[in-house]
């Protein structure tokens, strides 16, 4: 059988700076993201690197939320990572998109919201747009944000389709595959759990990021994500990335 060649231009773009990034131990040493040291990001780039699947989470057996699977390996994380951290500080004039061009993934794309600012016609009230962010490697949790879940601050995942609007049907809803994320704190706030789960020392292979009916790691409105790494109970391929596209995996289930 012949496999598809590799693709995954979130190397291409942010590999280099991806192995700078300081790799700890914990707490040591720093580094200082702002935009010129991010790669303008393009307007759509891809990757067949990461593969997603969608699930259910179910509560007391009255209330079900959209779930979000992730598997990447450690590399792909700091890769992805900086994917979000370019856009932030970027602020994209025009809406950026990341397609997951693996054929077993049921997202096929993350696409960020432009969030550019103008003084001809700014947003009622403050605007604010990101200066630095001085990045220390640290020691991650399964549930990351448990003593710190104020909302505001939490990343929000909208799981939708390529034109943000989907139809009334059930139908419609099964067929959502695509991600919105806006800059936010909350963007910001998972790019830092990335950089810090690609860690070489970390040794948390799976994050459950749950809605509030769960140990609240989303905001309001977002479907859950779950990441897992090769190591975790829920890493179901036999090597430790994601199977190359073509590969047979029918006999793999969640």
């Amino acid at each position: 059988m012949q496999f598809a060649e590799l693709t995954c231009e979130l190397e291409q773009i942010f590999g280099d700076l991806a192995a700078r990034v300081p790799d700890g131990p914990p707490g040591h040493p720093y580094f200082i993201f702002h935009a010129g040291v991010l790669p303008v990001p393009p307007l759509s780039i891809s990757t067949d690197r990461i593969l997603f699947r969608k699930a259910k989470s179910d509560y007391n057996g009255w209330y079900r939320a959209d779930a979000l699977w992730m598997y990447l390996t450690p590399r792909k994380c700091r890769e992805l990572g900086l994917f979000l951290l370019a856009s932030g500080f970027h602020g994209p004039a025009e809406t950026t998109t990341l397609s997951i061009t693996h054929p077993d993934s049921s997202v096929r794309r993350i696409i960020i919201r432009a969030s550019e600012l103008g003084l001809d016609d700014p947003p009622v009230g403050l605007s604010w747009v990101p200066f630095a962010l001085r990045y220390y490697p640290s020691e991650t949790r399964r549930h990351p944000w448990l003593d710190n879940c104020d909302t505001r601050d939490l990343p929000v995942l909208a799981l939708s389709n390529a034109d943000d609007s989907v139809g009334p049907t059930e139908e419609d809803w099964e067929k959502r595959d695509t991600i919105w994320m806006a800059a936010s704190q909350g963007m910001f706030r998972l790019a830092e759990l990335l950089l810090n789960a690609g860690c070489s020392w970390n040794e948390v292979r799976e994050y459950a990021l749950e809605g509030d009916a769960g140990y609240r790691g989303v905001g309001p409105m977002s479907a859950e994500l779950r990441i897992f790494l090769p190591g975790s109970h829920g890493w179901i391929y036999p090597d430790d990335d994601v199977p190359k596209p073509g590969q047979d995996n029918s006999s793999l289930t969640p």
